[in-house]
């Protein structure tokens, strides 16, 4: 099986099937989410839609050795929800206030925007870091 058809089996299984995945393939997974998520939609997206996984997604980024990526995450989160719980509430209001575009949610932009371009090389890095795990995990060929 090729990278494309795992990974299309992967997302079957848990998106659809709801399966729980466990060691090397839950890494795999986080660190794929992560990287798509933010590599195409932005950091906020990845908060809307992994807000629930975040911690477990962290852990998964630091255990991999990715301590700086995993900082820049964390200093986004502070900017966008503060001390707030990362809870559905919450992130709505967050989204709404984003949606809203006053001048204090700006600077808040301009921030965000600062760490994305921090955030960038670094998941150049950790795409070809999970592309090699997962290879040597055996879970697809390098057709």
């Amino acid at each position: 099986m090729d990278y494309d058809e795992y990974w299309h089996s992967l997302v079957l299984r848990v998106c659809d099937e709801q399966e729980k995945l466990y060691g090397d393939e839950d890494r795999f997974y986080r660190l794929s989410c992560i990287y798509g998520e933010t590599i195409v939609d932005g950091i906020e997206a990845y908060f809307e839609r992994r807000f629930d996984e975040i911690e477990k997604d962290m852990a998964a980024l630091r255990n991999s050795g990715f301590n700086e990526l995993a900082s820049e995450f964390d200093l986004a989160r502070e900017l966008l929800f503060g001390s707030a719980p990362l809870n559905r509430k919450n992130l709505e209001v967050v989204i709404q206030k984003l949606m809203d575009a006053t001048e204090d949610v700006e600077a808040i932009q301009i921030e965000i925007g600062k760490i994305y371009d921090r955030v960038i090389p670094q998941l150049d890095r950790l795409a070809d870091y999970k592309y090699s795990f997962g290879l040597a995990a055996g879970f697809f060929r390098d057709d």
